[in-house]
């Protein structure tokens, strides 16, 4: 179940991660001469800047290390060492320690201090004899933290040249034969779209030319069209590394799952419910399940590879639970695999209140701290960038989800000139033009989805309404 997508792959909790168990939320607790703050959620270091430099004097602007330390109401980052940054927030920073994938809370004078330090041209050794001197507390937790022998040195990490378009989906038909109550695309038996194999094999061909390293065919249900092996094949001879299907299963047969096998391909796939009663409700096809479950246990018998996603909605949502042990059950979750419902997207049929879940899930803030993250989010959108999404009209969208706006017609162009205006549009929107993300100090490891921002009524740079965490909170 854990999702294959190479941008949504590594993500970190703050309690830490499944897939990187190293990557943490830490903070810097306190003793002695310095302040803390506790909550019941988090120790932060906090301690007044004349404490810092004794004596209750800071040193003048003019003074070595001093430079100005008033905050500026544009939110700063900078370099403090070896795979060590820090990023300002409201009430707080973040220190990103790329190298153990690991952030760090710090308080506000603690933050300038350290960015203080490290716009000065002086030796590293000499602002580590200062912090040892005058800041002696940052100086001990920056060694029970591990990363004091990294404090002020050249940093050496570095992001990995990426494709200009890196993930496409291919919607191959807007024809489906389920009716789900929660589709986000409002797919049904009615719609007639199919895209026809010579647009199909050009945007494949475009899209590889252009580094493309990951493809879905997807519908609709994709087995409706004819003409789908033609296409999947014509991906595999172009060379795609990472080619999946997203499909309901219910229409597969013995010698489709042999060419899944065959050609190594990845399935996707959604279960809406642990019983025919709870799944075949929201799909609104009685057997769907039944069917469902015979492929997908076949599909597990051949070791292909398959990601399986929970729709969460009011018709499902208290059945969450009896879900997640149905999945393991089958050995469809492995033992140290997380369950990750996710709430219906409010897009298309999502929209109704019918089946908007009554109480919305909690989710656990997520991050992400490498170098080609952090790198990479500081320069573009941590979702979108590198992704476009084709419908069976041809019609260019900068995801499935987000289907308000078009960007392109690629039966008409190709997608060339749209890879262009998403780039230009949408790609380049980093948390830091989101409201109140920009003054949040885990910007740079958060994921992000503009979507939602948009369906839910806040704009393209509205802000994400799923996050909980608040900036300008001093907790």
């Amino acid at each position: 179940m854990a999702n294959r997508h190479p941008a949504r792959s590594a993500r970190t909790r703050e309690s830490g991660n499944p897939h990187n168990p190293g990557a943490v939320l830490q903070t810097w607790p306190v003793q002695s001469e310095t302040a803390a703050l506790r909550t019941e959620k988090k120790t932060v270091l906090i301690f007044a800047a004349h404490n810092v430099f004794g004596a209750g004097q800071n040193p003048a602007p003019n003074q070595s290390f001093g430079g100005n330390m008033l905050s500026t109401q544009t939110k700063r980052t900078t370099c403090i060492g070896d795979h060590l940054f820090i990023v300002e927030g409201a009430k707080h920073w973040a220190l990103y320690d790329l190298k153990e994938e690991t952030l760090i809370s710090i308080d506000l004078d603690s933050g300038e201090l350290l960015w203080a330090l490290a716009q000065e041209a002086s030796p590293s050794e000499e602002k580590l004899v200062f912090l040892t001197k005058h800041a002696e507390a940052i100086m001990e937790l920056a060694e029970q933290s591990g990363i004091a022998d990294r404090l002020f040195l050249p940093d050496t990490s570095s992001a990995e040249a990426i494709p200009l378009l890196e993930y496409l989906w291919l919607e191959v038909t807007d024809q489906c034969n389920h009716k789900c109550i929660h589709c986000y695309g409002d797919f049904c038996i009615r719609l007639k779209n199919f895209m026809k194999l010579e647009v199909a094999k050009r945007i494949l061909s475009q899209a590889r030319a252009m580094g493309c390293q990951w493809v879905q065919f997807v519908g609709g249900e994709p087995f409706m069209h004819r003409q789908l092996w033609e296409m999947i094949e014509y991906a595999v001879e172009l060379g795609f590394p990472d080619i999946e299907i997203f499909t309901n299963l219910t229409l597969l047969k013995e010698e489709d799952i042999n060419r899944i096998k065959a050609y190594n391909i990845h399935i996707a796939t959604t279960l809406l419910g642990h019983n025919a009663e709870v799944h075949d409700a929201c799909t609104q096809i009685p057997g769907s399940f039944n069917r469902w479950y015979r492929n997908i246990k076949k599909i597990q018998a051949l070791g292909i590879d398959f990601r399986i996603g929970v729709v969460r909605m009011q018709q499902n949502e208290n059945d969450m639970e009896e879900i997640e042990a149905f999945l393991r059950r089958e050995d469809l979750l492995v033992a140290d695999e997380e369950f990750e419902p996710d709430d219906v997207r409010p897009t298309g049929r999502g929209c109704n209140n019918a089946v908007e879940p009554r109480a919305p899930l909690q989710y656990d803030f997520f991050f992400t701290v490498t170098p080609q993250f952090f790198h990479q989010a500081r320069k573009s959108n941590p979702c979108w960038r590198g992704e476009m999404a084709v419908s069976a009209e041809g019609k260019v969208f900068p995801c499935v989800f987000s289907r308000q706006t078009t960007f392109g017609d690629a039966n008409q162009d190709g997608i060339t000139p749209a890879v262009q205006t998403l780039q230009q549009q949408c790609w380049v929107i980093t948390l830091d033009n989101v409201d109140r993300c920009r003054d949040c100090e885990y910007r740079y490891a958060c994921m992000d989805c503009r979507e939602l921002s948009i369906s839910s009524g806040h704009g393209l740079h509205g802000r994400q309404p799923r996050c909980q965490y608040d900036p300008y909170s001093d907790e």
